[in-house]
């Protein structure tokens, strides 16, 4: 199995919230199942060893999701 990396994350995270956003659910809901969603395919445990090592995460999450999915930041 590949190592999991903040990239690969908020990629993952990043595609399944665009796609959860444009089915209407507002931002924290699909955030939340993005989340969920990365949890399920990588393991729990996982997901929380990158988002604790990770520096500047907010910023990088954002960057993500601007580049993905710009016009549903909106709301």
């Amino acid at each position: 199995m590949v190592e999991l990396t903040l990239t690969i994350l908020l990629n993952t995270v990043g595609d399944q919230f665009c796609k959860y956003r444009s089915e209407g659910s507002d931002t924290y809901k699909s955030l939340l199942l993005a989340y969920s969603d990365a949890s399920e395919e990588y393991g729990v445990q996982e997901v929380k060893k990158v988002i604790k090592d990770a520096d500047a995460l907010n910023f990088s999450a954002v960057a993500t999701a601007l580049l993905k999915c710009p016009q549903l930041l909106k709301n």
